[in-house]
């Protein structure tokens, strides 16, 4: 019976040390040069909730680490929901300046509007007038080159009216174009 406890001791304490030591090595590394502020076009398609959408952002350096992110979208028509026209303005938080691939907070408005008004109060949004709710997310960007990223934000926008369905799910991704910045890392 001591022998089974010895064994598996020493094979927990191996691999605690193991793992001490490669993260000693980790650390070892001088981090990236953060990302400059840089202006940042994109186009970008997702999905808001169970609508299609596809459109085009825009990204200003506000200060040394944060952004101010706009864009404009069109939601498709779904079920019996009409089309939806969307736009947001928010803020990008890095999380750390340093990280090539931004890893980011997103807090913002969302402001959506039908196209046209509908006979029928459904779909996801429940309404056929504009309205504007508050979102948060986050923002993941990995770097395709020295002029062009990959951005996937996800977010939910918060409906403090709706008691059946209080946020809304939103993923997009976009590539985005940017002013040179050197390497592609």
């Amino acid at each position: 019976m001591r022998l089974p406890a010895a064994v598996i001791l020493v094979l927990v304490a191996r691999l605690a040390v193991a793992t001490l030591a490669a993260a000693q090595g980790a650390n070892e590394e001088a981090p990236p040069d953060p990302i400059p502020p840089r202006i940042e076009l994109g186009a970008a398609g997702g999905v808001a909730a169970t609508s299609p959408e596809f459109g085009v952002l825009a990204s200003l350096p506000f200060g040394d680490h944060l952004s101010l992110d706009v864009s404009l979208g069109h939601l498709t028509r779904v079920w019996r929901a009409p089309p939806y026209m969307i736009s947001q303005a928010q803020i990008r938080v890095p999380f750390r300046k340093h990280l090539r691939s931004r890893r980011s907070l997103l807090v913002g408005v969302t402001h959506v509007a039908p196209y046209a008004e509908s006979d029928d109060d459904s779909g996801i949004w429940g309404t056929d007038r504009p309205f504007t709710y508050p979102h948060v997310g986050t923002s993941l960007q990995w770097s395709l080159g020295s002029r062009a990223d990959f951005r996937l934000d996800t977010q939910v926008v918060i409906q403090f009216n709706d008691a059946i369905i209080p946020v809304v799910p939103r993923a997009v991704g976009a590539f985005v174009w940017h002013p040179e910045t050197g390497g592609g890392e």
